[in-house]
């Protein structure tokens, strides 16, 4: 498998703790909201204000991150580029999409993209329930999903025990670090930015529309 990544730059980790300290300040409210409207339907959310990685933490040593897994490989993004978790995910299939496009998720009115970056990073397809557990990414406001094969987790972990991810002739530019146990960091604002994780709004209409027409619960194969 080939890792995407970009060419050797320092990380500045002091401007990462300020993204998250920013984000964590300006989604507070929002994140309260859900939590409480997703115990209403039935779908649970996870709130990353509920359990501060920061909490009783040396703020200048340590980094807060959202792990998930694709095919057996633990990946993650910093929290500043995570809204929120989100389990038992409905999705409407957007017809004539890539494979790594799973359709559509109603976020409490707001349609979003759900997307499956196993193909884009050349890995084994998903297996299992397709659609159990899903990251909302945004910084200002959601944008879309990434699909995960289990529950994610929040780590706060010694900016030690993370490296610069090494020079890739891969042509994205994601994978930004790797910690000592392995896992691949992402770099958050080039998943923001990358085309292949952007859906027109006719598209995004296109999948509700699937929706409203089958009433059926699809899922991501």
């Amino acid at each position: 498998m080939t890792i995407p990544s970009h060419p050797t730059r320092p990380v500045d980790w002091t401007a990462i703790r300020r993204r998250m300290a920013a984000a964590i300040e300006q989604t507070e409210a929002s994140l309260e909201a859900s939590t409480k409207d997703a115990h209403g339907q039935g779908r649970e959310t996870s709130s990353l204000l509920g359990a501060d990685p920061f909490a009783g933490q040396g703020e200048a040593e340590k980094i807060g991150l959202v792990s998930f897994m694709l095919s057996q490989r633990q990946f993650a993004l910093e929290v500043s580029y995570v809204c929120e978790i989100v389990s038992m995910i409905r999705l409407s299939p957007v017809p004539g999409m890539p494979l790594h496009v799973c359709g559509v998720y109603d976020l409490r009115g707001q349609l979003l993209p759900a997307f499956d970056l196993s193909a884009l990073l050349d890995l084994a397809p998903r297996n299992g329930p397709a659609n159990d557990w899903a990251i909302v990414c945004g910084q200002a406001q959601p944008e879309f999903l990434i699909l995960s094969d289990a529950a994610p987790e929040i780590l706060s972990l010694p900016l030690e025990d993370i490296r610069p991810a090494e020079p890739d002739p891969g042509d994205k530019a994601w994978h930004c670090a790797t910690t000592e146990a392995g896992t691949f960091i992402l770099d958050g604002r080039r998943l923001l930015e990358d085309r292949h994780l952007f859906l027109e709004d006719n598209q995004i209409m296109a999948g509700e529309a699937e929706r409203k027409g089958t009433d059926a619960s699809p899922v991501c194969e």
